[in-house]
Parts: C-alpha cells; structure tokens; sequence
C-alpha cells in the first residue's frame, strides 16, 4: 500500500489539527506577490516521510528531545516565532499565508511554485495539502532558521579573531553601497525580494522581510545589549557600526552555504537574481571565506592567510568547533536524498543510552554525522552557532593548557542541551519538515538547461560518444560511483563490472535510449531489462529507481591518494566534542594505517623530520576514510575532490566566478581532463602540484584568542598554520601538503576514452 496516498484517518487529522489559525507575527513588507506558473528547470521528487518510512528509508533512533515530545501543541503553535531566539526567547517572524492568497514576497511566492509542483499524484486534497504544507515550512527553516547562533559570532567568533566582543566585520559586503559587489568579490547572493537602502535603512538593504540583510541566509534582528546609551531602533548611523554589531547583530540559516544560482536557469546579471534563478539545494560554490569575515584584519594576520588558501565553495566545518587538522570541503549538493544508500550500524540513542541496531546514512565527508538524519542535521545548526555558549564552551580546551584534561576536548550531551538551551528543542521540532523539504530536490541536468544567451545546455554534448562512456563509466568508475552496488567478488574485474551493469541505467529515466545506444533495440535489452517500454529500474520504483551514483562506502584515505588530512578529522571520536553524533559502528571502523608524526616545522632545530619518539598522525577511532561520492550534477560541480582544488575557476571580465552554463561545463572539461590525469612529476602530462603557501611573514598565537608571537615566514605551506594545535604544538597534526593529488582512477585510458566518459558524465 502506498502510505503516501492512503494515511489513516486518524493520522491525518492529527496533522490537520497541527495547523494553526492564528499566531503571533511581525509583518513582512506591504506588496503582494502572485505565484508564477513558469515551469521549473530543475528536477524535484515528489517524496514525502511516509515514502520513507514504507521503504525503510527512515533513519536514526532519536525522534526528538523529551521536551518536545512532550509539548507539540506549543512548538507547533509556535513555528514560525520560534526560528530565531535571543537566549530562548523568541523572535517572531511573519507567517506566510496559504498559496491560494497573494504572498508578502517573491520568496514566499517560489515556495507556493514549488509546492504547487509536488504531489500531484496524491489524490486526497488534504493530504496533499500538508505534504505540501511540511515542505514550504522546511524550506522557510534553511532560509530563515537562525535559532540563536548571533551570539556564538560575536562572543567567540569576533572574539577569538579581534580579542574584544565583536562580529566578524561583515560592513563591506552588508553595506548596501556594495550590493552590486557582493557576487563578485564575496561570492554572497543577493536576495531578490531586496533593493538597495539608503541612510535610512543604516545603509543596509531595503528589504520586505524586516529580518533580512539582502544577502540570502544572513540574517538580522535588534541587538539587544547594544553598548550603554545607545538606542538601536532610534540612534542615527555611525560609520563602522555594522561590523562592531551595534544596532544589529546577525546570524547565519543553513542558506547562506546552500542557495545559488539554478545551474539550469542562472541569471542573466549575478547581481540581480530572480527566485526563480535560484535553488536552496545547490551548495553555494562562489563563497569567498576571507572577504567575508576576515577583510579588516591586516594582510598578514594569521587568520587571513589560513583562510585565503581556501578555495571558494568551501567551508571549514570545524572552524568553531576547532579540531586543528586543516579542513576546507566542499558545501554539499544535496540531490535526490531518498536514493541515498542507507546502512544499518549500531547507534546509542543519546537520552536513554541504549545501544541498538538502526539505519543512518554516512554524511560528511568522512562519513560522519551517521546517527541518522534528523541528529546530522542539527549538529550542522551546532556549527553555525546553535547554542553554542549553554551546550559547547564549557567542552573546549582551556586557553593556554598544553597537558593534561584541560587541553582537550569534551563531548557535547545532548540530553544535558536539550534542557539547558531552548533553541535546541525550538530547532529540533522543525527537522522533519526541514527533511520534508530537502528529500524534493533532484539532479540538475545539463540537458535542461537554458545559458544567459539562450544556448541550449544540450548543445555541450555530443550523444554519439555517450553509450561508449557510459561502458567506460561501468568499467572503471561505477564500482565506488554507483548505488547499484557490485559484490565484492568482481569489484576488480573490470570486464565483470561491465556485464554486472549491462542493462542499468546511470542517468535520467527520460534519456535511457541515448545512454544505452543501439543496445536499447537488441532483443536482449528487451527481454531482460524493459517492463512496459521502461527499463525495470524505473518501472518497478520510479524516482526511486534513479541511480544516486555514489554508494557512500568508505575508502581509506590511502587508497583514494587525495589529500589526507580532512579524512584524519577527529571531532567525530569517542571523547571528543561530537561524539554523540556518530555510531559505535564509526567509532569501530579498523584503523587505516599509521602514519608517523613529524615535529611541526615551527619548532626550531628539529621541525619538519620524524619523532623521535613512536608516535601515530592518523588518531583512528573511526577517522582515515573518505565516502565514495555522489556524481549527480557532476557537470555543474567542478572544481573536484572534496577541497575543490582540482581543476581551474573560468571568471568572467569582472573577476567573478562564472556561473553560467557555459562557464560551467568548461570548469568541467577542465577539471575532468585533469582528473583523468597522472599526478606523478615524472610523467607527460601531468598534474602540477598545488601546495597552497604564505605570501608574508606572520605571526601565531599561543592560544586561542592570545597575542601572536610564533614566527612564521614567507613561503610556508599554509599547512603549517592550519595544522597546528596550540594546545599540543610539538607535533604537526596533518603532515600532508598537495591538495589536488590522488584519485588515480582511469589516468591510463585512451584519449578517446577519456573524451567519451567526459560526455557521458555531462548527462548524469
């Protein structure tokens, strides 16, 4: 039985009754918005939880905070107040009226057009209603979900870079007078449903949401302490008094790392998106890290240099929550969830403490945050803030401690922050819909897309070289990139790898014929692989039958060869500050190898040769593995590895990234070309080394918001910054300095070959 068509009537009516008739508001601007019909470009799945749970696709043990599970009626009847809070207390936001009357802004009108595109096939009016309900509510969590986090920003972000309560200085790409700057030099996307403001907005942003800045994912309430006898809603300007927070302070939802141009419909200007030129599922790739946050320290600051190496499109997941191991990774696209692998792995539930078998899926780079989805997901809200000084402080290192408790880490309770911290249980009653609405989002495919200029994206391909790719794919890349999961028995024989996917369709329902070539018309196919004109995959499971291209399995980092040291990040381990946020499974995973410590190059005489003394880099304990990734949208994605260093930025004539579709496929080409390159000096061609260096002399504390007096000069890796533990500095903590080596899968094929797996992965 299909649950998703056939709820009980019991269930429903307990959804119904969850839906409020009034609610406390702040009001969103005057105008009014109709909802457009325009057709949407890009993929959406019409999956509900229901489908999930039928299928088993549900994950984790924990269904919430006690607190919560025990006052639905409050958390519901309160949604929308409580997206942001100042200590627990809530701030109101606007609610969103139904999708049949006009809407207060074009964001809330792109979410009645998406919405209004789901579920089409529910033939119950009311349960299709609160599908749709579940996934406009979750899409306003990631855009406008803050739950607190200001305060983690100017407490210990701006302190522990400025050495004073402070933001980091965010005046130049806030500052409205930079608006049509913000792509170009920052990366940051303007919101649409902004124009540019004037003195009497505090030079920020005209805006219909008075809680938005006009950059998508920050945003801003009245600073409640603002210094003494300075009034917030009534002070004229001062210059500087955005980045010193005065009269607002800001904080960041999830949207500001993953909302960006629709690869399938990007903007003709950068600076002027529409609604519907963006998407919330993408992964913003043009975020520039330093001109963000970091712009008003001097050139030479350490923080600067270590955060200029990163490329843009990453983020350090552990920046606040600091595990010294140099960590810049890409911000996930976050496609086609429910054809995710799930694993089943021992998980202790974190209220009860017991132990038992459950589902999860490997999330983070190494695979971590695996106690299922609805925890992953609010241990991202923890690193952006979340209650940070009530469930995180008090488990950091002490500043200044070099032995012993002190200069270690601690980890987080959550059972112990559930009851301290409101935000927690105001955030945790929201991940389902915030699930509901991130399981819509499928690939963006090259095929329909439409360039600035009108190009038709398929115009990039060449079909006649894609069903030899697609061989090419089965041969040599599908064994790590495929959810259809190959036995062990011939994962190394390339020619049984080949038969094992005969028949199996990598792309789109819609392109089956063009993937699979001449072969589509043999009898064979026909028999074997067709159920009513449609390859069994799809015909049997639909959506579900698309491939996610990825199996999630982990591979030791040695065998991958791509730069070791996010793969050695310890967070995740027992006793360290997110223990409770992976499996006793992870923290079981064999250890891959030992890798001896080498004396951090700072120290004088000795630094950069072994120790003298045994000694491992690698802490085990579930680290030393990276996931085998997702290929969905491949095309849109370059540069490549997890750090986006392999491969070339194409910019355009102002210095911005470019985001077209045209741009996108040549940063593809480019990145694929090298990918499919040797990284061994020695050979023709072959990859040239990227060791990301210091431009200048600079200096490094000794703790963490303390005076910088450690040397380290010009032409330095970055790595020796970025590695170093203040509270243990003897050793380095990741001795590993190429960042676009490894990954030496398919370097001796033909260059036809090479071309041919290039076509066809531009359809996937």
């Amino acid at each position: 039985m299909n649950t998703r068509i056939f709820l009980s009537s019991a269930l429903l009516g307990a959804f119904l009754a969850q839906t409020p008739a009034v609610m406390a508001t702040t009001e969103a601007g005057s105008a009014e918005s109709e909802t457009k019909s325009l057709a949407l470009t890009r993929t959406l799945r019409s999956v509900a939880i229901e489908d999930l749970v039928e299928r088993k696709l549900d994950t984790g043990v924990y269904e919430g905070s006690p607190k919560v599970l025990a006052n639905p009626e409050y958390y519901e009847s309160n949604y929308y107040n409580t997206l942001a809070s100042n200590r627990g207390e809530p701030i109101a936001q606007y609610i969103p009226p139904p999708c049949d009357q006009p809407q207060p802004t074009e964001f809330d009108a792109e979410g009645c057009r998406i919405v209004s595109a789901l579920f089409t096939d529910v033939e119950d009016p009311a349960v299709q209603a609160e599908y749709r309900k579940r996934v406009r509510r979750g899409r306003d969590v990631w855009h406008k979900g803050t739950f607190g986090g200001q305060d983690y920003f100017i407490q210990h972000v701006g302190n522990g870079i400025f050495g004073s309560p402070r933001e980091p200085d965010q005046s130049h790409w806030l500052d409205t007078r930079n608006r049509d700057d913000r792509y170009r030099k920052y990366g940051m996307i303007n919101d649409p449903d902004c124009e540019a403001g004037d003195a009497s907005t505090y030079w920020l942003d005209r805006c219909k949401d008075p809680h938005a800045t006009g950059v998508i994912g920050i945003r801003k309430y009245y600073n409640r302490a603002p210094p003494e006898g300075f009034d917030p809603k009534s002070s004229p300007y001062e210059e500087g008094e955005i980045g010193l927070g005065k009269r607002f302070v800001t904080a960041q939802a999830c949207a500001v790392c993953h909302t960006a141009f629709d690869p399938t419909n990007p903007p003709a200007d950068p600076n002027m998106p529409t609604w519907e030129n963006l998407t919330g599922h993408i992964g913003n790739q043009y975020t520039n890290n330093t001109n963000q946050f970091f712009s008003s320290l001097p050139n030479d600051h350490f923080a600067r240099i270590l955060y200029e190496a990163f490329p843009p499109g990453t983020v350090d997941t552990t920046s606040g929550h600091m595990d010294f191991r140099l960590n810049p990774g890409t911000q996930n696209n976050i496609t086609d969830f429910q054809n995710r692998r799930v694993f089943e792995e021992m998980i202790k539930h974190p209220i009860t403490g017991e132990v038992s078998k459950a589902r999860t899926r490997h999330v983070l780079k190494g695979g971590e945050d695996s106690v299922g989805d609805k925890l992953s997901l609010l241990r991202v809200y923890l690193n952006i803030g979340l209650c940070f000084d009530e469930c995180t402080v008090d488990n950091f290192p002490h500043h200044g401690a070099l032995t012993g408790d002190e200069s270690r880490y601690h980890p987080l309770r959550i059972e112990a922050c559930y009851q301290a911290c409101e935000p927690w249980n105001q955030a945790d009653a929201k991940m389902d819909d915030l699930i509901s609405y991130l399981v819509t989002g499928g690939p963006f495919y090259l095929k329909d897309s439409t360039d600035i200029d009108g190009t038709p994206g398929a115009s990039h391909i060449n079909e006649a070289l894609v069903p030899e790719g697609r061989t090419v794919y089965s041969r040599e890349c599908a064994r790590c990139h495929s959810s259809k999961v190959a036995p062990d028995v011939i994962s190394s024989d390339k020619n049984a790898l080949e038969k094992f996917y005969q028949g199996h369709v990598f792309g789109r329902q819609q392109d089956w014929r063009t993937e699979i070539g001449a072969y589509a018309d043999s009898e064979q196919f026909k028999t074997k692989f067709l159920k009513d004109g449609m390859p069994l995959q799809f015909a049997e499971d639909s959506d579900f039958g698309q491939d996610w291209l990825g199996n999630d399995e982990l591979t030791p980092h040695h065998e991958v060869g791509t730069n070791r040291c996010r793969s050695l990040h310890s967070n995740h381990m027992e006793g360290q500050v997110w223990e409770e946020f992976s499996s006793e499974t992870y923290k079981a995973r064999p250890h891959t190898g030992k890798i001896p410590r080498i004396v951090n190059p700072l120290v004088p005489l000795r630094g950069g040769s072994e120790t003298w003394f045994d000694g491992d880099e690698n802490p085990g304990g579930g680290t030393g593995y990276y996931r085998n990734v997702s290929l969905l949208s491949i095309w849109a994605h370059a540069p490549f590895l997890h750090n986006n260093m392999l491969g070339n930025l194409r910019r355009l004539p102002d210095g911005g990234i470019d985001y077209t579709v045209k741009g996108r496929v040549s940063m593809f080409e480019d990145a694929m070309a090298r990918l499919l390159m040797s990284d061994d000096i020695n050979a023709t061609p072959h990859r040239e080394p990227k060791i990301p260096r210091i431009a200048m002399d600079t200096k490094l504390p000794t703790k963490i918001g303390g005076t910088p007096i450690i040397p380290v000069k010009a032409g330095s890796p970055v790595a020796d910054i970025g590695n170093t533990n203040p509270h243990a500095p003897l050793y380095m903590q990741c001795s590993d300095y190429v960042v676009n080596k490894g990954h030496q899968f398919g370097i001796d094929l033909t260059l036809h070959q090479k071309r041919s797996l290039i076509e066809f992965m531009k359809t996937l």
